[in-house]
């Protein structure tokens, strides 16, 4: 049998140069379209290794028949567009290459009634060059660039290779298989993925396709994480950086990608984003260099508040007060980079952990600093044991960063923990140990108060609370200059202590600082009577080079500031009203709350001595307040006043507080109308009211119809009957409503009985007004 061998070639893979409209083609290469340079084959002849330098000018083919294109390639220098034109050289469309891409790309519509394809751009040399009515290769592989996980969410972005569509796959396993289709058909290069869950690390890859097929990119992988940095209105968000506002030099993602490794360096300049609606801001996080400021602006460019970075701090940031209406924030400052910056309607997490930086202890008595870390409040807490429980709240929702605990004994350990809060819950800080104990540093007009130092007196260099911390193993070093401290009130001081350097000197100055009296001190760690008591002492000093405790005792010269009395609280929604009775020589009064009754007491306000009320704002329904207030007068604070309490909830209308003290009339006005008027009001109704009142009458309605103008005083004012007192009425009053006064004048006649009339005057309102819904 006579066989015959035949020997078959093996079949190649599809170039993607292959298979388009000018595969093989002479192409025409000029100066301009239709004028002919020369011919060429070697940008269709399927080899990468040939290639034609066309310099600037253009190539160019018709087809014998018009033609549909919808995908492109090219193989050349950059910066070069195709472009489609119709039988009568219209411009039917064009498409610039994408640079560093040299795939099949298909255009965003395919191009119908193409007769001639032009090439043009700077770029000047061309090794393939092809056009498609359906490409026959899949574009080229794209790559994730960018990819950044938040809480539970994962966001993409990956290069642009000319691909019809997108699709978006994930794992949970390394290499696949990617059975998780989380987007197809996308036809951008960017994609945020919200089906996923934190702490599950997932394999991405992109799914680059066109008719031809599709073809996968590298994985990357990630792990959704809920963090400090998550959950506020910037996640993920692409934000501006430029020198000028509006002016944006680039954008980054880095700041906002839950990634600390990440940062952006800003150098000098500004970041900034505009919402697309106003926002609500209650906090702010920053993880980047000191020195950086936050600036809240409307949709006007007004600026509504601005917030500094505390230093060193990391961890979400209470606003004292939140910002409304924000479209732009901007983060600005001499720090230069930034590696998480991101604002918040209400914080997500916790504030980071506050540390004691200072305790100290006296006669049953322990004081506390510690670091401000931008809670909302603070709360401090003690135990009798080391590593709690905790379970003695000694004051809670301090605004400030020190507070004294006056509830104590001596000779106890109590271990001391400040719990800083916002929104989004707690977190305690590292405890303190301290033992309160009476000694003979104790029990003076100094007790842990805070010693200013300088080299001249009134400027202030550091200070210190070490010289009166009832602790000999601390000490601080005045530097042969000074350290003092001034008080509130004159004192008599009879007695000293110092523990120090040789040659330590007291001194004491009256209010104008004129020196008293100078004492050196013989007797270091001994208490020392002096000759006599120095009276009308404002300020005393100690001068040398270090000293580790120092006191003076005596009294105060002035008898002490009386206590507020009559304290009431009426309960709002969310808030509560307080009003007390005046205190003569008061110049302000502190209010004190607590959420346990008999305190102990945090200040939550200081108020103005003119004013008896006071409007506790932003507090939670269905929990019990207890306030107490003091006053503070020349001889400093009082004790404290009544205990009052009252509960918020919700849909309570809030009371007025009392109206403060309305002044006194004046003797003067109204002296040239005569000693009686005709008050004639006109109500907002149209109604008149007429009145015949005595001028010390009118000058009270004139004095406080002025307070309530300014928001002071009564709502409304009683004016006496007078002659229509009949029957069985023993007097008998109408109440007019301020607000319900359109105008009124006043008309003066002279009687000849005197200023007063022939009534009898009525300087003041009542002290009770007729409740509101009455006057209806």
């Amino acid at each position: 049998m006579l066989m015959t061998l035949l020997s078959v070639a093996p079949v190649s893979a599809q170039s993607k140069y292959t298979g388009g409209l000018l595969d093989g083609v002479q192409l025409n290469v000029g100066p301009a379209v239709g004028t002919l340079g020369k011919t060429s084959t070697k940008m269709t002849d399927n080899n990468e290794s040939t290639e034609e330098n066309k310099g600037n000018v253009v190539v160019w083919h018709s087809f014998a028949t018009p033609q549909e294109i919808s995908a492109v390639i090219v193989n050349g220098s950059e910066n070069q567009t195709v472009e489609f034109y119709d039988a009568g050289q219209n411009l039917l469309s064009s498409y610039t290459k994408i640079n560093s891409q040299t795939g099949v790309q298909s255009l965003e519509t395919p191009v119908k009634n193409v007769s001639m394809v032009v090439l043009r751009g700077s770029g000047i040399w061309v090794k393939e060059f092809n056009v498609f009515s359906k490409p026959s290769t899949p574009p080229s592989a794209t790559r994730i660039d960018w990819i950044q996980a938040g809480d539970k969410v994962v966001s993409l972005d990956w290069a642009n290779v000319g691909a019809k569509s997108y699709d978006v796959k994930r794992s949970t396993s390394s290499g696949g298989p990617y059975s998780t289709i989380v987007a197809s058909d996308v036809t951008g290069t960017t994609y945020t993925d919200n089906t996923v869950n934190n702490g599950t690390t997932y394999y991405y890859i992109v799914v680059a396709k066109n008719e031809a097929g599709g073809i996968d990119s590298p994985q990357r992988f990630i792990k959704p994480t809920a963090t400090k940095y998550t959950g506020g209105l910037l996640d993920g968000i692409t934000l501006s950086v430029g020198s000028k506002i509006g002016e944006s030099q680039l954008k980054s993602k880095k700041m906002t990608d839950n990634d600390e490794t990440s940062e952006e360096n800003k150098g000098h300049g500004a970041v900034w984003h505009t919402f697309a609606t106003p926002q609500e801001i209650s906090a702010v996080i920053f993880n980047g260099s000191d020195n950086q400021t936050v600036e809240f602006y409307d949709v006007n460019q007004n600026l509504l508040s601005t917030y500094t970075k505390i230093n060193n701090q990391t961890g979400i940031q209470s606003l004292e007060t939140p910002v409304k209406n924000v479209s732009m924030v901007v983060l600005r400052g001499s720090g230069i980079w930034v590696k998480e910056f991101n604002v918040f309607g209400q914080p997500s997490t916790p504030p980071s952990a506050t540390r004691i930086d200072w305790i100290q202890a006296g006669d049953k008595a322990v004081s506390l600093d510690w670091v401000h870390v931008g809670a909302k409040s603070y709360d401090v807490r003690r135990g009798t044991s080391s590593g709690g429980p905790y379970s003695t709240l000694v004051a809670s929702d301090v605004k400030g960063l020190t507070f004294i605990d006056t509830t104590v004994n001596n000779d106890t350990m109590y271990y001391y923990v400040v719990v800083a809060k916002n929104e989004a819950g707690r977190t305690e800080s590292p405890e303190a140990p301290i033992k309160p104990t009476a000694t003979k540093y104790t029990g003076g007009l100094l007790d842990m108060l805070p010693i200013k130092i300088g080299t001249k007196y009134g400027e202030v260099k550091s200070t210190s609370k070490k010289m009166t911390d009832n602790n000999i193993k601390t000490e601080d070093n005045v530097g042969g200059g000074m350290g003092w401290y001034t008080f509130n009130s004159p004192k008599e001081i009879s007695s000293v202590i110092a523990n120090g350097s040789t040659g330590l000197v007291v001194e004491f100055y009256d209010k104008d600082d004129n020196l008293l009296y100078t004492h050196k001190v013989s007797l270091n760690d001994k208490v020392e009577t002096l000759p006599s008591p120095v009276k009308n002492v404002q300020t005393v000093m100690i001068r040398g080079m270090w000293v580790k405790e120092w006191n003076v005792f005596g009294k105060s010269e002035l008898p002490p500031t009386e206590a507020p009395m009559n304290l009431i609280a009426t309960a709002g929604d969310a808030q509560v009203t307080l009003n007390w009775d005046s205190v003569k020589g008061a110049t302000k009064y502190n209010v004190k709350r607590a959420t346990t009754a008999g305190g102990a007491y945090t200040t939550v306000a200081s108020v103005d001595g003119t004013k008896t009320s006071y409007i506790d704002k932003g507090l939670t329904n269905g929990t019990t307040y207890y306030y107490v207030v003091t006053a503070v007068g020349q001889a400093g604070e009082s004790t404290n006043s009544n205990e009052a309490s009252a509960t918020p909830k919700a849909g309570v209308v809030e009371p007025e507080p009392k109206p403060e003290p309305t002044p006194d009339p004046d003797p003067n006005q109204g002296k040239d109308m005569g000693d009686r008027a005709i008050l004639t009001l006109t109500l907002d109704n149209g109604t008149e009211k007429e009145y015949d009142l005595s001028m010390t009458e009118v000058n009270a309605f004139l004095t406080w119809y002025d307070a309530r103008a300014e928001g002071k005083g009564k709502l409304t004012f009683a004016f006496d009957k007078h002659d229509n007192n009949r029957g069985p009425f023993k007097k008998r009053k109408e109440y007019i409503k301020f607000d319900s006064i359109y105008n009124f004048e006043v008309n003066g006649y002279e009687t000849g009985a005197g200023n007063e009339g022939t009534e009898k005057p009525q300087p003041q309102p009542e002290p009770t007004p007729i409740p509101e819904e009455e006057l209806h």
